[in-house]
């Protein structure tokens, strides 16, 4: 059962509209569901414990690791953890449902070593770095400073863009959405 489920990784910097795009797809497509990722970070002030992370503690991220309940995890910022826990796909795959992701690049890449040709990877890239800057500062949800290092590990994440199956770049959201749609319809 689990073989014939497919997984679809969404990646991109932070900032690029994985997110947004992501609840797109889930609300277009029936048979998908997100991985919901733990993270230590800060809960931002539109966020859901459960929804859209598991928020815990470094404590318990660094228990989960030493128990191997991670199927990948990543130091994504400094001191800030993400990692997909491997009872979530299991759970959305009894579900028989296809797995979305909503991930680092790195992660992402990780991934998609893991499930090879069950996976679909798709990069979400923006055409500027100006407009990345817009829309970090427009989510009002860090202070500038977070802001910059978002902007600098974005330029290193750009490098691995081409180990992803796809590069869909973001300018006109509505012509994001429905490119993406049809690249997961077809995959699925």
């Amino acid at each position: 059962m689990m073989k014939k489920r497919k997984v679809i990784i969404l990646s991109g910097s932070s900032g690029s509209g994985k997110t947004t795009i992501s609840q797109y797809l889930l609300s277009k497509i029936s048979n998908l569901k997100l991985s919901i990722s733990c993270t230590t970070r800060t809960i931002r002030k539109n966020e859901k414990n459960g929804k859209d992370y598991y928020f815990i503690s470094k404590k318990n991220f660094f228990y989960k690791i030493k128990k191997y309940q991670f199927i990948e995890w990543e130091e994504v910022y400094d001191n800030s953890f993400y990692g997909t826990l491997k009872n979530e796909l299991y759970k959305i795959w009894r579900e028989g449902k296809h797995v979305l992701f909503d991930v680092d690049v790195k992660g992402g890449l990780k991934l998609k070593r893991i499930f090879k040709k069950n996976s679909l990877s798709i990069f979400i890239s923006v055409i500027s770095k100006k407009i990345l800057e817009e829309r970090l500062i427009n989510r009002e949800s860090e202070n500038m400073e977070k802001i910059k290092i978002r902007l600098k590990r974005a330029e290193k994440e750009n490098i691995y863009s081409d180990l992803f199956d796809f590069i869909i770049e973001n300018n006109d959201l509505k012509t994001t959405k429905n490119k993406i749609l049809k690249i997961v319809y077809n995959f699925i």
